[in-house]
């Protein structure tokens, strides 16, 4: 049986862009106006102009080039180790093009510069989803793109539920683009048993519907102060979700009895009722000293996924942000405006 998608978590995510193109402006007006408020998109009317602008975005050579490093360890050329720095995860932050990455193509059939499947033919990420829109003359050689495997999808034009089947499959491409594109990346991460949040289906059943409340657009996995993730809203506001398990908290615990912390943070500590804004994985217990006193300030409430599960959270405020402050970064909400602005459509 195959596995639940959900239960397959991604390293890290960002708001991505679609791409429509059609030579009628005023059906891409309307699909334009069909598509969800938060999501990006670009209209071409131009086919050529569109094939340009998907096949120089960017491809986000340096969070691979900053994240992944592989060692020879003997002769044979299958004699290597992979290593991610996973606390450079988060500086893809700093990349003001992120939102701009093309991850879903809806384009005409019918178009006088060229047809849409001689368009999608000629895209050069192989990860971009590609659907062709027809009309009921074309449904047969859609089909057969799709048998073909050359189409990820087709839609009839007319299709009354057009609104909930594009919304839909964005969702899900937008989803299936980190999956497969950043493969070099997250397979070495996901076959590392220590962060095995990331293959837990209750963990990333829990993760989606908090990102949804809380209105986190984007995420990076972390490992320092703990495992987790740093969260971004649409306004730029940050925070770590850290993940604990039983044997980290007791670990924590150990430390706080050695370096004899106060009986009533030890007790709310053993009882999973806080949790620590930071580690003492670095050995160096004394300089965690002064947080243990002050200690209000830096444990916070915990929340347990399930009874039947062995991740406690903790949301607390991030650290990460001095590595970026100072730096001008684009929020969500910034690039939506700006690109609302510049949304006309392209000829």
């Amino acid at each position: 049986m195959a596995d639940d998608p959900i239960s397959v978590g991604h390293p890290f995510y960002f708001p991505t862009q679609v791409i429509l193109l059609d030579d009628d402006p005023d059906f891409l007006e309307g699909v334009s106006l069909m598509l969800n408020k938060c999501l990006s998109f670009k209209l071409f009317q131009s086919a050529h102009q569109a094939l340009e602008y998907v096949n120089n975005a960017h491809k986000h050579v340096q969070i691979q080039e900053r994240c992944y490093s592989n060692y020879k360890t003997g002769p044979l050329e299958s004699d290597s180790l992979s290593h991610i720095d996973i606390d450079q995860l988060h500086l893809e932050v700093l990349n003001g093009s992120r939102f701009q990455t093309a991850s879903t193509v809806i384009v005409d059939y019918s178009m006088p510069e060229m047809n849409g499947l001689e368009f999608l033919l000629q895209l050069k990420n192989p990860f971009i989803k590609k659907v062709l829109l027809t009309g009921q003359a074309d449904m047969e050689l859609a089909i057969k793109a799709f048998n073909k495997q050359l189409i990820d999808q087709f839609i009839d034009k007319h299709d009354p539920k057009l609104r909930l089947k594009l919304n839909s499959i964005i969702e899900s491409y937008q989803d299936q683009y980190f999956k497969n594109s950043f493969k070099l990346i997250s397979d070495p991460i996901i076959a590392n048993n220590r962060d095995a949040f990331l293959v837990d289906k209750k963990f990333q059943d829990f993760f989606s519907n908090f990102r949804k409340k809380h209105n986190y657009v984007e995420y990076y996995m972390i490992d320092t102060p703990a495992p987790g993730f740093l969260v971004i809203d649409d306004k730029g506001n940050q925070n770590n979700l850290l993940i604990f398990t039983d044997e980290a908290i007791s670990s924590h615990l150990t430390v706080l009895k050695k370096i004899n912390a106060p009986e009533i943070l030890i007790k709310k500590v053993s009882s999973k009722e806080l949790l620590p804004s930071f580690s003492f994985n670095d050995g160096n217990d004394e300089k965690h000293q002064d947080k243990v006193k002050h200690w209000e300030n830096h444990y916070y409430p915990a929340v347990h996924i399930s009874d039947s599960s062995n991740y406690f959270l903790a949301l607390t405020p991030a650290m990460q942000i001095d590595n970026t402050k100072n730096q001008n970064i684009i929020t969500y909400s910034d690039f939506l405006e700006t690109n609302l602005i510049t949304s006309e459509i392209l000829h």
